[in-house]
């Protein structure tokens, strides 16, 4: 489906003013001002071909404990802040959208590998695009770099077009994480990783694997994980533990601080790709900000180790509701944004077709 989504003009960089109430207000909030259905390939083509900037596509996989109105308000409001030069599409998986079902949601997360895979090839053959950028937060890394694996071990290597691979807050096992980047070889794509050891998500999250240290809460200044990454090439380190956001937990920096945002669109997306950081240096400061907010950088690889034996109407997310609840609700100027859902319904799952843009809960 493609979504239309409009923007409040006193809107705050960082921020996603929620509509109070079933009418939103335009002035004051964001809404949506139309969903239209994408019915075939050949429509999806159709519309990132009338969206494209120079050829350049973004693809943005959400996080954990996140519901389909929360991920399109979320990537309009990234789109619109960071002012990111490519044609945005939403991957949206289901999510249970509550802070207590991290297990359901990861093995949603596992369930939508396949059809990331399937939009990564779609986009990858339109002669129109030229980049594909793929960006990931948080559980979404995990597919993110699942569904690229497979691509890889399917046809020996991930397709040249998708050139960089942005990872804010990457909830991965680090161990797993070096097996799979093994597998993408050395024509993988350029990968950024936006890190901080302040997570607090994060923190739970490794609580809950056994300890494990995850991608994103790395400190890339430690040894031995700074000369690990002086060895290796091919992958820039962006640590973020100076910078606070609006999340008291830290895990939305990327999204929520104004100055981030804005490296995001003018350094990482926009312009030459990320290639363009690749002579920066270890240590570099490439963001500086009333000496608050530093950015390490890095051209190398995290630490591995081997395994041990405008008008319109919306609704607010709430606890209460489910995907379907949302993709109902939301009332399809602002960003124009693609949604490619990934829900999938035989008992315990939902099964969709993605090219009708509905979707149907979990069990």
């Amino acid at each position: 489906m493609v979504v239309d989504v409009s923007i409040p003009p006193a809107h705050q960089i960082g921020a996603v003013e929620w509509p109070r109430r079933r009418e939103a207000d335009p002035a004051r909030e964001f809404a949506t001002l139309s969903i239209d259905p994408v019915v075939d390939d050949a429509s999806a083509e159709a519309w990132m071909n009338a969206q494209l900037k120079e050829g350049r596509l973004l693809i943005f996989v959400h996080g954990f404990n996140v519901p389909f109105d929360r991920a399109v308000y979320s990537l309009a409001q990234l789109t619109n802040d960071s002012g990111i030069q490519a044609a945005p599409v939403l991957f949206t998986w289901p999510s249970l959208g509550r802070i207590y079902a991290y297990v359901y949601d990861r093995e949603s997360a596992n369930y939508s590998r396949d059809a990331l895979e399937q939009l990564l090839r779609l986009a990858a053959r339109n002669p129109n695009v030229t980049e594909v950028t793929v960006m990931a937060h948080s559980m979404g890394s995990w597919i993110a770099v699942e569904a690229l694996r497979q691509y890889a071990i399917r046809e020996g290597r991930v397709d040249p077009k998708i050139e960089n691979v942005i990872l804010a807050a990457p909830d991965l096992d680090v161990d797993v994480f070096a097996q799979q980047v093994a597998v993408l070889g050395p024509d993988r794509p350029h990968f950024t990783f936006l890190v901080s050891r302040d997570d607090q998500a994060l923190r739970v999250s490794r609580l809950l694997a056994g300890g494990v240290q995850r991608v994103g809460a790395l400190d890339p200044s430690e040894e031995p994980i700074r000369s690990q990454l002086e060895r290796t090439g091919g992958v820039t380190v962006i640590n973020l533990a100076d910078v606070r956001g609006r999340d008291r937990l830290n895990h939305s920096v990327f999204s929520e601080s104004p100055e981030v945002v804005r490296l995001l669109g003018s350094s990482l997306v926009s312009g030459p790709g990320l290639s363009g950081s690749s002579d920066l240096p270890l240590g570099a400061l490439v963001l500086d900000v009333a000496e608050a907010i530093t950015s390490d950088i890095s051209q190398k690889a995290p630490v591995t180790r081997q395994p041990q034996a405008a008008p319109a109407e919306a609704v607010a997310p709430s606890d209460t509701r489910t995907i379907a609840d949302d993709a109902r609700d939301v009332t399809p100027p602002g960003p124009r944004v693609e949604v490619d859902e990934a829900d999938a319904l035989s008992s315990p799952r939902p099964v969709i077709d993605p090219h009708q843009g509905a979707s149907v809960e979990r069990d």
